[in-house]
């Protein structure tokens, strides 16, 4: 990066650094807070062009990073602000076609809008998604993998607004943007594993739980082959639940753990709650879909509960919750029977 805009070589040397891998580089308050403070004294220096647009891209990103650790509202409108003028300046300054890579921009900000929305409630923002990402899919020349990501970002606006609005054709369409997403990028690209599973929430949310188990399944493993560890956990964690709804409670059961230890791997206490949380509600949701022999369901808890005191440990709140459950069940007298 140049110094000749007053900008002093340490400085210029750590925006460099960030630019090069701007999510990486700022795991922790502390550390994002450096990269925002650096990359905002290197802009003001910076003349319109396309630096100046990585630049508020980068920004971006890492005021969503900020956001996911503070949840904070201001960091997020930071955010969609840094988009909204790289995506200006992307449009109005350079010629159509040139520097293609700053595409990203679009994507980045059709997914903090659709965030925001989620956040306040103000739907207008997914509305405003939508149509930047109908734009983006006619401006974006097929082949990028930026049209890829917009795509996949306008497909994930278009079904939450069916599971607010119940509009069929927004799930239809968000299916269809799912598959050209993933069509559009070679198979081992590192962003399919993301397409994929967001095209997984789409064929979920239709009922198509084979295709869904099917496009999860895929996207783990293109994680897994990417070295994304945070995208495998938390794919399990949907695929779990799309096997259960499947009614398919062993393998559902199976993933969860998978989906947990890769958590714990991570330190991430959140995601190790959710899945402890989907445990619960699986077995619950898998015992009141249908008759269940009274031996059958003690069989299905009774090796739950042993995996939860393995895993968890005896004294773990799913452990106690699910041993409580266990002898609220009547004894039955029934052969127990194949488990599903």
């Amino acid at each position: 990066m140049s110094t000749d805009h007053g900008i002093d070589p340490a400085t210029a040397l750590r925006a460099a650094e960030i630019l090069e891998s701007p999510r990486r580089l700022h795991q922790g308050l502390e550390e994002t807070d450096d990269a925002i403070a650096t990359l905002d004294k290197v802009l003001t220096a910076t003349p319109p062009g396309p630096l100046r647009i990585t630049i508020l891209s980068n920004l971006g990103l890492i005021r969503m990073v900020r956001f996911q650790l503070t949840s904070s509202l201001a960091d997020l409108d930071a955010a969609i602000h840094c988009f909204r003028e790289a995506q200006t300046a992307h449009t109005a300054h350079l010629p159509e076609g040139s520097h293609p890579e700053l595409s990203a921009t679009i994507p980045n900000l059709i997914g903090a809008l659709h965030a925001r929305a989620e956040y306040t409630g103000n739907w207008d923002d997914l509305d405003e998604a939508i149509v930047v990402g109908r734009e983006a899919a006619v401006r974006i020349p097929p082949g990028l993998p930026q049209r890829s990501a917009a795509l996949a970002s306008l497909s994930s606006a278009l079904r939450i607004r069916y599971e607010r609005d119940g509009y069929e054709g927004d799930l239809t369409e968000a299916i269809d943007l799912g598959r050209q997403a993933s069509t559009d990028l070679p198979v081992d690209h590192p962003r399919q594993g993301a397409v994929l599973s967001n095209l997984g929430s789409s064929l979920l949310a239709a009922g198509l739980l084979a295709d869904a188990v099917r496009a999860y399944e895929q996207a783990v493993a293109r994680f897994e082959a990417a070295g994304n560890r945070h995208g495998r956990a938390r794919t399990l964690t949907n695929l779990a639940a799309a096997l259960a709804q499947a009614g398919r409670i062993d393998a559902a059961l199976e993933v969860s753990w998978q989906a947990l230890a890769g958590f714990r791997d991570l330190g991430d206490a959140s995601g190790e709650a959710r899945v402890k949380k989907n445990v619960a509600s699986f077995l619950a949701g898998w015992e009141e879909s249908a008759e269940r022999d009274a031996r059958q369901t003690r069989a299905v808890y009774e090796r739950v509960i042993e995996d939860c005191v393995r895993i968890l440990g005896a004294d773990d709140a799913t452990t106690r919750s699910l041993t409580d459950r266990l002898t609220a069940l009547p004894p039955g007298a029934a052969p127990a029977g194949d488990l599903p």
